[in-house]
């Protein structure tokens, strides 16, 4: 449904708009703060954008043979997992406002490629409860996974402003230390999450270490090395700063190679 989409984008960009100019007077030190009419009104705009994404995916995920697993359908349904997850999580904590354009501008990005470039790579996952259990696993811990890489990006720009002393001290932008301390909870419950699929991988589907998934298997153990690596490294060897942002993005890349790299390549 074409007005759906075009609905869904609008909502989104209403989103951005309406938060950006205030971000940008925040990080300007022209304001402190945001006003609650401010907040409901971006936090409205958001629940309605994330409603009408979930609307159109289910008509263009859900089709006659089976479910559509097009590269833009599945990146779609984890931009509406991460905007969920933050959208309701600054009811509670002021560590993500600075993440809300890119997460609304990359959930705007996959509603566009669902809308105006619809594809069909239909799987019948209903037959297969152990293959649907393992899917969405994966994409749930990938959803994770991407919301730690927008963490470690924040964690890089409070640095750098902190040691250039550029930093306005406001409610709305975090201290350094509780964004780490959340990055690495994250990054544990991605970490728990990314070993259940492996495992359930290796179960569930037949050819885990056929030819044709062999990418993924390898692939997406070497990101759970890196990422345990980070753990250990921060946990047993204080690691911190730019060691554990060039370890978060690496972790991110080669699992987003495991699962989209193939896709893409025949895309």
């Amino acid at each position: 449904m074409l007005w759906i989409g075009v609905l869904t984008i609008v909502a989104y960009l209403s989103s951005i708009l309406l938060i950006t100019p205030v971000l940008m007077k925040v990080q300007q030190g022209e304001t402190t703060t945001i006003t609650q009419s401010s907040k409901k009104w971006i936090f409205h705009s958001a629940i309605l954008a994330i409603v009408l994404h979930v609307i159109g995916l289910v008509n263009n995920f859900f089709v006659a043979g089976g479910q559509n697993f097009t590269l833009f359908n599945v990146s779609s349904l984890v931009s509406i997992l991460v905007s969920i997850f933050v959208t309701f999580s600054i009811l509670r904590t002021n560590t993500l406002w600075f993440l809300l354009p890119i997460v609304y501008c990359f959930a705007t990005i996959n509603v566009v490629g669902t809308t105006f470039f619809p594809g069909s790579f239909i799987k019948h996952l209903t037959e297969n409860i152990g293959l649907l259990f393992h899917i969405m696993l994966a994409l749930f811990g990938y959803a994770v996974f991407f919301i730690c890489t927008l963490y470690a990006f924040q964690l890089g720009w409070l640095d750098r402003n902190l040691k250039q002393k550029k930093m306005t001290f406001s409610p709305m932008i975090p201290p350094l230390m509780k964004v780490e301390k959340q990055l690495f909870q994250l990054l544990i419950l991605g970490e728990s999450l990314l070993s259940i699929t492996l495992i359930s991988g290796s179960i569930y589907l037949p050819n885990f270490f056929s030819a044709e998934q062999i990418q993924k298997a390898i692939f997406s153990f070497i990101a759970w090395l890196v990422f345990a690596i980070l753990l250990f490294g921060h946990y047993k060897l204080h690691w911190r700063g730019k060691r554990v942002i060039i370890y978060t993005i690496s972790g991110m890349i080669l699992l987003t190679v495991a699962y989209f790299g193939s896709r893409l390549v025949i895309a």
